[in-house]
Parts: C-alpha cells; sequence; structure tokens
C-alpha cells in the first residue's frame, strides 16, 4: 500500500459514467461509502486500486498495474464524449461537430489511428439526439397535460 499525492482527472464511460484517470490508466468506480471511494483498473485481469475521498483527492494505492498504460484510448474517449455532448445540445450537423472536434483535439497518430470515423460515431449521434427529442417531447406533453 501507498500514500500518494498524484493528479487524477475525470473520462467519461460510454455510457456516460465517470472514470478516474491516473497515470494514462483508468479506473472505474467500484464501491462508495459515506466517506471514501474505492475504484478499481478497469482492466479486469488487473489488481491495481485505488481509494479517494468522497471529493476524489487521492488517499491510497494498493498494488501495480501488470499491463502498459493506453492513453490513446483516454484521448480517443475524450473526444468521443465531447462529440457527444454537442451532439445532444446544438443542431449542428454530424460531420461538422465531428471535423471541429477532430481538428481541435490534436491527437497522437496512435490516437488518430484508433479514432472511429464520422460514420462510425454518426450512429451513436444519431440515438442520442434522439433520446434528447423524445425527453423534449414527452417533457413538452407533461406540461401540456399539466397546464390544462
Amino acid at each position: 500500500m501507498t500514500t500518494v499525492s498524484k493528479t487524477l482527472s475525470v473520462i467519461f464511460s460510454q455510457k456516460g459514467k465517470p472514470l478516474l484517470v491516473m497515470d494514462n490508466f483508468v479506473f472505474k468506480l467500484n464501491k462508495t461509502t459515506n466517506t471514501k471511494k474505492y475504484y478499481r483498473c478497469e482492466n479486469p485481469q488487473c489488481t491495481m486500486t485505488l481509494r479517494t475521498d468522497i471529493n476524489d483527492v487521492l488517499i491510497r494505492t494498493k498494488d501495480h498495474h501488470n499491463h502498459p498504460p493506453e492513453p490513446e484510448q483516454i484521448e480517443v474517449r475524450k473526444l468521443k464524449h465531447v462529440i457527444k455532448e454537442r451532439a445532444k445540445n446544438e443542431t449542428t450537423p454530424k460531420p461538422k461537430i465531428y471535423d471541429e472536434e477532430t481538428a481541435r483535439f490534436c491527437l497522437t497518430s496512435l490516437a488518430i489511428a484508433i479514432v472511429p470515423s464520422q460514420r462510425e460515431i454518426s450512429t451513436r449521434i444519431l440515438y442520442i439526439r434522439g433520446i434528447t427529442i423524445v425527453r423534449l417531447v414527452r417533457w413538452n406533453f407533461l406540461m401540456d397535460y399539466h397546464m390544462s
């Protein structure tokens, strides 16, 4: 067990759940108590764990990783999250969002190789926009129903 003061950052999973990143390794939430959060390495074969306080300030790490870090995967996840959020909140055409964000992100050559194409990601954008539209329609319907 080691007590350390390293920088933690947050990225989001494909389902929108927060994941912690430390030293280019990704950790998912395993357990929460009133005062602490317990995280496990995202790799199922890895035994590395983290313990943080409720505000995600690192308290302790346990064990070591048995695999190399994948910083490119983290870059791609950040990019995909930004694209999804823009698609959810804007009506900008999908190709334009994709082109603007991939240009803005300054990805490494390895990350560029694993970024999904605009065509691959557009299905997800349509799904996200569909959910947003359905929620708006339901909300408007409920508001109309309660007003009458």
